[in-house]
């Protein structure tokens, strides 16, 4: 039997079990995680969290803006954007989120639109 085989029954035992226990979409999993997670930085800093790596990142006040991710599932999305979590109609930066695609986010301003794309990667042997 070769690997694919194995790795494909593997994954259909996995969703036929996940199905069973009634589980709930990976989709509404990783929102719900990632509400979570806002909730807790709103309150302060986690102690037990080890500081991270300034990277350089670009800062909504000079207006550059990093899209991390998009969880977007039946018409409706949330986008990580500057370690933020945003929906449709919130702001960042003086720019309101005007649309959340699959592939990209779209934020616009009175000076006009700024379109934000995910980076696309290809996995790996």
């Amino acid at each position: 039997m070769s690997r694919a085989s194995r790795f494909l029954i593997l994954v259909s035992c996995l969703l036929l079990n996940a199905a069973s226990l009634g589980a709930q979409s990976l989709s509404e999993i990783n929102t719900q995680w990632l509400e979570r997670q806002e909730k807790a930085r709103a309150w302060g800093r986690d102690p037990f969290a080890l500081p991270s790596r300034t990277t350089g990142a670009a800062t909504e006040t000079d207006g550059e803006f990093h899209l991390s991710a998009i969880i977007y599932r039946s018409g409706r999305g949330v986008a990580i954007i500057n370690n933020k979590i945003l929906r449709m109609g919130d702001m960042i930066g003086g720019r309101r989120v005007a649309e959340i695609r699959e592939d990209r986010v779209v934020l616009q301003s009175p000076s006009g639109e700024k379109e934000l794309r995910v980076n696309k990667f290809v996995l790996g042997r």
